[in-house]
């Protein structure tokens, strides 16, 4: 869609609502921009065009003259003046407007200062869709004009603590350049070792014969942990895919975590289709969680609608825990307070569908999130297993005590990064 297309429909009135506004906005700035160089002109050049008054019998004629030149000029000066504010300004503006503004601050609580769309999209999709990672404290959007824009983030993994910058040059709509961070190979491949039953399960329709033979692998796998986890150093720190023998609610997983405090649930995956089966005709199921600890993103007073998405941010302090007197009361508000969080999250990027097209590893996800909604909303917030960071020690005392029904470990340092810290 071209400015003069915009125009065109405008004056057969067939625009929407937001592009009148755009477009009136323009027109009155052309008209005061008319006004002043018309006062201008009067104030400034007007007198340098009169003739000498005693020449009485020419005077009609140098009247005339002069309106006409003035015209001219006036008409001129408009033209160079309403070239360039259509170009640099109105058609850029409208470019913004058509195209996914990172810089926008749409989705923003209105107040004096706002975070842009781009935060909270990035920060919503990370959480989501990248086990082990968060968005960090950067994130800035810089436009280069015309619907073209350079955004820049940073993800931190919450393993190694380790903290990445991240550019992406975004032209009208599209991704032209960009390299790792949410496009690496890592988090497009390699985030579903421990969790593969999320997809094969319903890529292939296995017989006994299959079942049993993927049961004795799994068995093999498990024990390899275990042994492993058995002749690493105890203090060495391991991170860990865990998938459950049966789905578990939001409070049975509070009670889990509140009972094994040595252990770090850094994701919690979520069940959003019927085990078992594609969520579409032909489209797998996705990975897709939340993290459980509030303080691993960067603290901010500024959150998206908060109607529209009441926890976006989950902070138990928010709680209004005021009537509550007993453990079972606190665990069941923890509890909720995790599923409104991982729904608010969910909600939020199943309406960013122009980030979604560009970020997204594919490009049918949108529909998958909007089917997600459906599903929790149909069968409530269940988890099939959890990313978990521990001692090699603390993990096989927790592993003995759960239903699980696959492990994998994913990383082993030799110490925890951060010992000074719980």
């Amino acid at each position: 869609m071209n400015y003069r297309d915009l125009l065109k429909r405008y004056s057969e009135n067939k625009v929407s609502k937001e592009e009148k506004i755009l477009i009136e906005d323009e027109l009155s700035k052309h008209e005061a921009f008319e006004e002043f160089i018309t006062e201008k002109f009067d104030n400034d050049f007007g007198e340098k065009f009169d003739f000498n008054e005693d020449e009485k019998e020419t005077i009609g004629l140098k009247k005339r003259v002069n309106r006409k030149l003035k015209g001219i000029i006036i008409k001129s000066v408009l033209i160079i003046i309403l070239l360039y504010i259509g170009i640099f300004y109105g058609l850029s503006g409208l470019m913004n407007y058509i195209y996914y503004n990172p810089s926008a601050t749409t989705q923003s609580v209105k107040q004096k200062y706002n975070n842009s769309d781009f935060e909270y999209d990035i920060q919503a999709y990370i959480s989501l869709n990248m086990p082990g990672n968060t968005s960090g404290t950067f994130a800035f959007e810089e436009s280069k004009g015309f619907g073209n824009y350079r955004v820049s983030y940073d993800i931190k993994d919450l393993f190694t603590k380790e903290e990445n910058i991240h550019f992406v040059d975004i032209n009208r709509g599209k991704i032209s350049s960009a390299i790792d961070g949410v496009f690496s190979w890592q988090n497009r491949f390699n985030l579903w070792n421990g969790f593969e039953k999320i997809q094969y399960k319903s890529l292939n329709k296995l017989d006994e014969d299959g079942e049993y033979i993927h049961k004795i692998e799994d068995d093999r796998n498990n024990k390899i942990t275990i042994d492993t986890l058995n002749k690493v150093n105890p203090i060495s720190y391991v991170s860990m895919n865990i998938m459950f023998n049966e789905d578990i609610s939001m409070e049975e997983f509070y009670r889990m975590k509140k009972q094994n405090p040595e252990i770090r649930f850094k994701w919690v995956g979520i069940r959003t289709s019927i085990p078992g089966t594609f969520w579409s005709e032909n489209q797998i199921t996705h990975l897709i969680g939340f993290n459980p600890y509030y303080n691993d993103e960067p603290s901010s007073n500024r959150e998206p609608n908060k109607e529209k998405y009441p926890y976006f941010y989950f902070d138990p302090f928010d709680l209004d825990l005021g009537n509550i007197y007993s453990d079972e009361e606190y665990d069941k508000a923890i509890a909720k307070a995790y599923e409104n969080h991982f729904y608010s999250r969910l909600k939020y990027i199943s309406q960013r569908e122009e980030f979604i097209k560009m970020f997204d590893y594919n490009r049918f996800k949108i529909d998958f999130y909007k089917n997600a909604i459906k599903y929790v909303d149909e069968n409530g917030i269940k988890s099939y297993g959890v990313l978990v960071y521990g001692t090699a020690e603390n993990l096989i005392k927790y592993i003995e005590k759960i239903d699980y029904d696959t492990i994998y470990i994913n990383k082993v340092l030799p110490i925890k990064p951060d010992i000074y810290y719980n």
